[in-house]
This record gives structure tokens, sequence and C-alpha cells, in this order.
């Protein structure tokens, strides 16, 4: 496994906010669209965003692999979807 270091961190972060939201999207949502394709991978990136600042102000590190970075986008896209699933009813 290649470390963080030697990848371009920003271009990792994205893409894996990019699969997180389309993974989130599959499991929070009834229809099989979501809110479109564009649109969950958004939200993905913008989970990864809320999760890498509030993960660490809360207590809860994850690994500084690309596993760790997918789960945190994972858990910040569910939390952004689950609030708009939320607004929408």
């Amino acid at each position: 496994m290649v470390p963080l270091e030697e990848m371009e961190h920003p271009v990792l972060f994205v893409i894996l906010g990019l699969l997180a939201g389309y993974v989130a999207a599959r499991l929070m949502t009834k229809n099989e669209k979501g809110f479109g394709l564009i649109a969950n991978m958004v939200v993905g990136v913008l989970g990864a965003l809320l999760a890498g600042w509030l993960c660490p102000k809360i207590g809860i590190t994850f690994t500084d692999a690309w596993y760790g970075l997918f789960l945190q986008a994972l858990i910040g896209a569910i939390v952004i979807l689950a609030v708009l699933n939320f607004l929408r009813k």
C-alpha cells in the first residue's frame, strides 16, 4: 500500500469523497437515483469536508490510510444525506 505522503492527498480526498457520496446515496435513499449522480457525489465531498473538520474536534480519529479517509467521508455523507432526507419530508 502506498503511504499518503507519496500520493496527491487533495486528489485522493476528492476521489474518495465522490465514491463515498455514491455509496452513501445507495445506502440512504429509497429510490434508485437518490438526488442524482452529480449531487450525490457533491454530497460525498461535502461529507468528507464535514467529517474531516468535525471528527477530530469530538475526538474521533481514523487511520490515515485510504480506507480510513473513505470511512470518514462515508460517515459525513450519510449524515448530510440524513439531514437532507429529513428536510425533504
